[in-house]
């Protein structure tokens, strides 16, 4: 079995030829819709969160120093 997501929502006439054209070819083909919650699925993990933990820096200073601006 293969799965193919559309990660955009299309509207029904175009999923509709989307089946026609996959059973044109002999693949048996059906459509799932999976509803999704953005917000639910949004990690709240930053990668970078717990690397300056013990400095007494903030982001807009970090900021700052990687772009070697004076403001």
């Amino acid at each position: 079995m293969i799965e193919i997501i559309l990660k955009t929502n299309i509207n029904q006439h175009k999923k509709e030829t989307l089946i026609q054209l996959l059973k044109s070819w002999n693949v048996e083909a059906e459509v799932k819709e999976i509803k999704v919650d953005r917000k639910a699925t949004a990690s709240k993990f930053s990668l970078a969160k717990g690397i300056w933990k013990d400095f007494d820096i903030d982001a807009n200073q970090l900021r700052k120093q990687a772009w070697k601006t004076n403001q």
